[in-house]
């Protein structure tokens, strides 16, 4: 009964819609606030340095400064140190945006936590990487091939029970985190099991 319970609150906690925004909002990091970032952290940033910074071609970057630009997040002015080099800067639009994203994703992060220490995070974290480590293994991977990959028995349970059947297709089409579900991208079961053994 106690790995039930535990299984219905970490389904509830992974079906927070809070926790679905963070999850794709850390995902891959967004470019635009990326360069507020760093215009946040360095002095005489240039377009040729955002880029750098960013790893992306000097055109994606001219999109993101334009951007940034029509909502008044930064200008451009000429440095005081050489006015043949143009110069990116962070204006308190930008800063007021880029502080305010902070606000979105460490406050509900700070209230999730809230009364936890720093060593019980440490255990949760442990204990967390754990179970991770638990249903990534080869071991818990053959075991879902084995038990969900039996089409006969299934067929057979569903007689007995809609309840199985609709359980296991509910299973069969959730979009996980690396892959996209078993007839998501990986074409069906069986392509997840090819994927698998690559």
């Amino acid at each position: 009964m106690k790995k039930t319970d535990i299984l219905d609150k970490l389904l509830k906690i992974a079906q927070q819609p809070y926790l679905i925004f963070a999850s794709s909002l850390e995902e891959k990091p967004d470019n635009t606030f990326e360069t507020l970032k760093l215009l946040a952290s360095e002095d005489e940033v240039t377009a040729g340095r955002i880029a750098e910074y960013l790893d992306i071609k000097p055109s994606s970057v001219t999109q993101i400064i334009k951007k940034l630009e029509s909502v008044e997040a930064v200008k451009r002015v000429k440095s005081d140190s050489d006015a043949r080099v143009t110069i990116v800067v962070l204006t308190d639009n930008g800063r007021e945006s880029l502080n305010a994203q902070g606000n979105i994703s460490n406050g509900f992060k700070d209230e999730m936590f809230n009364g936890f220490s720093d060593e019980e995070l440490d255990s949760l974290n442990e204990y967390l990487e754990r179970l991770e480590n638990n249903i990534s293994s080869e071991k818990f991977l053959n075991k879902i091939e084995a038990i969900f990959g039996d089409d006969k028995n299934w067929e057979h349970f569903g007689k007995m029970s809609a309840r199985f059947g609709r359980a296991r297709e509910q299973m069969m089409g959730h979009r996980f985190g690396g892959f996209g579900g078993f007839n998501g991208e990986y074409g069906g079961f069986e392509g997840w099991k090819k994927g698998r053994r690559k």
